[in-house]
């Protein structure tokens, strides 16, 4: 078959044909530029945001005519941001920015382009789905505060293309491998017990558990009050017996006040791996972190038959596909469903002779 003619766009050429390369050039103040973009779509869709910037540019205030703020201006500004917002984040927060400013500091924030973004987080072949897309959202929030204070024209983050997260995987601990890692947490940190306890019977997120403070905590209702959870929302847990053994302890032998775990000296507060993953090396459990104590908090409530609605309720998930993930950890709603139809079935099926002798 013969190949299929690509309709022209103005200012929009594939240096190379062929590559699946395409640039775009427009004029600014008759000075020709050119930008290498990537695919044909967002360099149409580049073409026409520079365009409308040339427009309007008579209009901007001068720092946004110039090029000259850097990236590393901006993401600084971003980072005091996230700061100043309380988001409790923070420290991935700063992970993350330290490692875009590391790549693009030194770059006019104005001149960085799509396709450069987009293949930066390419080029990261160990990066999940997931942790690009990490890198985009932080890259697109930092343009959209350089914006609105004046600093950029543009968001290039914008126009990236979010990456298919694939979240089949769930690793969740045994019963075999809970015993093994108790006896290696008693063995080489029985004050962290509790710790595993709480994230073992409420499935909070580590942000969550590390930030949680005594006021939150009520013994008299069995609560755990959780505020500005991951997805924006307030909820509360209620403990069961374990998980209000573990505070109960803490109470007793830490400060009643401020946060409920406490760091001990040359300990990340907001990061237990600095015991943790030596306690799972102890007791020989690979491919496992301190998140897939989530997963076994939600995995063993659908396999104890919980609704897959209140599993959602007591997870936190923001919509029920989230907590449908584990589904089929636990097929006994499905044999419920099936065996109702048997019920039916039955009761329409009278005997012979049944309605004379009614």
């Amino acid at each position: 078959m013969p190949r299929k003619s690509v309709v022209k766009a103005t200012g929009v050429w594939e240096k190379e044909p062929g590559s699946g390369v395409w640039w775009i050039r427009y004029r600014v103040a008759g000075k020709l530029k050119r930008e290498k973009v990537g695919r044909r779509s967002d360099a149409i869709d580049l073409y026409r945001q520079r365009k409308s910037e040339v427009r309007a540019g008579v209009k901007l205030p001068p720092n946004m005519r110039t090029s000259g703020v850097t990236f590393a201006t901006i993401a600084e500004e971003a980072e005091e941001w996230y700061v100043g917002h309380g988001k409790k984040d923070i420290r991935n927060v700063k992970g993350r920015m330290k490692f875009l400013v590391k790549e693009f500091g030194n770059q006019h924030a104005s001149q960085i382009t799509p396709s450069q973004v987009d293949l930066w987080i390419g080029s990261h072949k160990d990066w999940s789905p997931a942790t690009g897309n990490r890198y985009k959202a932080l890259m697109s929030k930092t343009f959209k505060l350089a914006v609105a204070s004046g600093k950029v024209a543009s968001n290039p983050a914008r126009l990236v293309e979010q990456r298919a997260e694939h979240n089949a995987r769930i690793r969740f601990l045994s019963d075999g491998e809970e015993t093994k890692l108790r006896k290696a947490i008693n063995k080489r940190c029985p004050d962290h017990m509790e710790e595993f306890d709480v994230a073992l019977n409420t499935g909070m997120r580590k942000g969550e558990q590390y930030t949680t403070e005594w006021p939150q905590v009520s013994f008299k209702r069995k609560r755990l009050k959780l505020e500005g959870t991951k997805n924006g929302s307030d909820r509360e847990i209620p403990m069961n017996r374990t998980c209000l053994c573990a505070f109960e302890a803490l109470h007793k032998r830490r400060h009643h006040d401020g946060r409920v775990f406490q760091s001990k000296f040359g300990e990340d507060l907001n990061n237990p791996r600095s015991w943790f993953d030596r306690c799972l090396e102890d007791a020989g459990i690979s491919n496992f972190t301190w998140h897939c104590l989530r997963h076994t908090f939600i995995s063993r409530l659908v396999m104890k038959g919980v609704d897959l609605r209140t599993v959602q309720e007591l997870a936190g998930h923001k919509t029920i596909s989230m907590t449908a993930r584990y589904a089929h950890l636990s097929s006994t709603h499905l044999d419920t469903a099936v065996e109702k139809l048997d019920a039916k079935a039955k009761a329409d099926i009278r005997p012979r002779g049944s309605r004379q002798a009614a």
